[in-house]
């Protein structure tokens, strides 16, 4: 009795973190600006810029920035956390 209880707590304990860092792990993609602090309305501007987007324009909700503009002749959207700088959204895929 006691030792099933025991596996039951253990595999309960082991079940549960590796829930939290699945958890933690979703939803995220690939770094847009790297940082180790938040990142501002202007650094997204600035690499979007820089990578050839126009009418640009960046709505703060929340932590995230999203983004519509053009780039390469077609409408674009984004969604980029703030805190992480990780890009969320890409309706590019």
């Amino acid at each position: 009795m006691n030792r099933l209880l025991i596996g039951g707590l253990i595999g309960a304990l082991l079940g549960g973190g590796l829930g939290v860092l699945i958890a933690s792990d979703e939803g995220e993609g690939s770094i847009f600006i790297p940082s180790d602090q938040p990142i501002t309305e202007g650094q997204v501007r600035e690499k979007l810029q820089s990578q050839g987007w126009l009418n640009i324009k960046i709505i703060e909700q929340g932590r995230y920035f999203e983004v519509t503009g053009a780039q390469g002749g077609r409408f674009r959207k984004l969604m980029i956390d703030s805190l992480t700088g990780k890009l969320m959204e890409d309706d590019d895929g």
